[in-house]
């Protein structure tokens, strides 16, 4: 398991983060009433004692903590009066604040109190403090400004406490399309794209944390589109904190594929018509990237850069290129897609599917409305003579023969498990997990205009699952990988 390298973090402060370091009109104010957990005193006191150091490494309240709690107070001063301070908080902080202020580091004062300035470090830290004057006041920054912003943080030349800050401080304000771009392009720039001798190729982006509740097809959907003549690149990460789900590269871990590839060595899987996909790990095309995942424990809420890093683009094909994106949270879905055209892509569709992933449920539940999204709710574009054609829908499964009254779950979640599980299905074993990869291969390659008809993509997709093709692939990618 992954085991964080600095002391901490504390979970009663954790906690506290969690009610305010949110969006404006989802913050909830500490102790607004009497019987509240934790009450303001009680985590300015935890604090106070961890810099007295009368709590365990274990028990500690992490500088990385303290940068995103007070950071996130400092800003809700800007917020809609109902999510602004409590007088509980008001209270509380008039009386630890003489006490607190002379224990607190530089940084953290200056967090509290941005009017008092801090002299940076470093060039580098020099970036986040200049960035973090606009953050704390509730400003956007520009595109440049949030690429160096990243970039920044992803060094170990800036205090945790200021990384913390910057990063929560943006989420709290909800980032504008422009900062979006800034970070997505800050782990792998749109120049550092290269082209491929490929006709076609999609991108499929889901969310790095893995999979606790749902298997996770994506990995065999790739398997079987290569069986199909349609390349597929997937990337993410081996286990992202504090979630630690399965993901893709676990899975290939299981099956005993190498994950350490570099981009070249990626691309000449895509290419070789025995493999044909690619998987890239976070570790190699962002190692500043996965160096910080720590950070994502310590500031309790997914950092900006958890939504883009999904559209990340690494190679282009000569004909078309395609992308899959997976999403939880509403309104990320517009801009990712925007970024989607923007890079020149021929087809992308977002789908808000299983645990945030592109995955499509095997029921569909209350079919989705103005004002919700349901899950297995999919919209996208397609470029037809140069124009955009946009669609959105439902994936109803009833419609192509999948009869579920409940959406199933595996009995047992872990990298061996999905392995053994989604081998089994191409593999010809019918049952829930062939009927999720033949579903979710379909449909992508049916809204991303591949495929006209769903109905004869289902049955394309059938007959690679089942004549072993699909798994032939799989297993011609676990071999090829071992040879670099």
């Amino acid at each position: 398991m992954y085991t964080p390298k600095y002391p901490g973090p504390n979970e009663e402060l954790l906690e506290a983060q969690a009610r305010v370091c949110t969006g404006p009109h989802q913050t909830r104010p500490l102790g607004k009433k009497a019987d509240d957990t934790p009450q303001p005193d009680a985590v300015l006191e935890t604090i106070l004692k961890s810099l007295e150091g009368e709590l365990t490494e274990k028990e500690a309240v992490s500088e990385a903590q303290m940068g995103a709690f007070f950071a996130a107070m400092t800003l809700r001063k800007y917020f809609p009066e109902a999510t602004q301070w409590s007088p509980a908080e008001k209270a509380a902080f008039q009386k630890y604040q003489p006490i607190l202020g002379p224990r607190l580091s530089e940084e953290i004062q200056f967090l509290m109190n941005p009017e008092l300035g801090y002299v940076p470090t470093n060039p580098t830290e020099a970036i986040v403090v200049k960035a973090l004057e606009k953050i704390l006041r509730a400003k956007h920054l520009s595109y440049a400004e949030t690429r160096q912003v990243c970039e920044a943080i992803l060094t170990d030349d800036v205090k945790p406490a200021l990384k913390a800050a910057a990063l929560i401080g943006q989420r709290m304000n909800r980032e504008t399309y422009e900062e979006v771009r800034g970070y997505l392009d800050a782990y792998f720039g749109p120049e550092q794209v290269c082209p491929i001798d490929v006709g076609t190729l999609t991108h499929f982006g889901q969310p790095y944390d893995g999979a606790t509740r749902y298997f996770r097809p994506t990995l065999f959907v790739a398997a079987v589109r290569a069986a199909l003549g349609e390349p597929s690149l997937l990337h993410s990460v081996d286990l992202m904190p504090p979630k630690n789900g399965v993901t893709e590269e676990a899975i290939l871990q299981a099956l005993g594929a190498k994950t350490d590839l570099s981009l070249e060595q990626t691309a000449s899987l895509i290419t070789n018509k025995s493999v044909g996909f690619g998987y890239i790990s976070q570790r190699e095309y962002s190692p500043g990237a996965y160096g910080v995942r720590e950070l994502r424990v310590h500031i309790k809420k997914r950092p900006p850069w958890a939504a883009t890093e999904k559209a990340q683009q690494f190679f282009t094909a000569r004909k078309a290129n395609y992308m899959v994106l997976g999403y939880y949270h509403i309104g990320y879905e517009k801009p990712l897609l925007q970024l989607a055209q923007e890079r020149g892509f021929q087809a992308a569709v977002a789908i808000k599917g299983e645990e945030g992933t592109s995955h499509y449920a095997l029921r569909l539940g209350k079919p989705s409305t103005p004002d919700r999204m349901a899950v297995n709710y999919s919209q996208g574009f397609r470029c037809v003579d140069g124009q955009r054609e946009d669609f959105a829908m439902d994936i109803e499964p009833k419609k192509y023969g999948f009869e579920y009254a409940l959406n199933p779950r595996p009995e047992i979640v872990s990298a061996d498990a999905f392995a053994d599980a989604g081998v089994a299905a191409l593999s010809g074993e019918k049952g829930h997990i062939y009927d999720r990869i033949l579903l979710n291969t379909a449909m992508v390659d049916y809204l991303l205009g591949i495929c006209p008809d769903p109905h004869i993509a289902i049955k394309h997709v059938q007959l690679v699952m089942d004549d072993g093709s699909a798994l032939e692939h799989l297993k011609a990618y676990v071999v090829a990988s071992q040879e670099f």
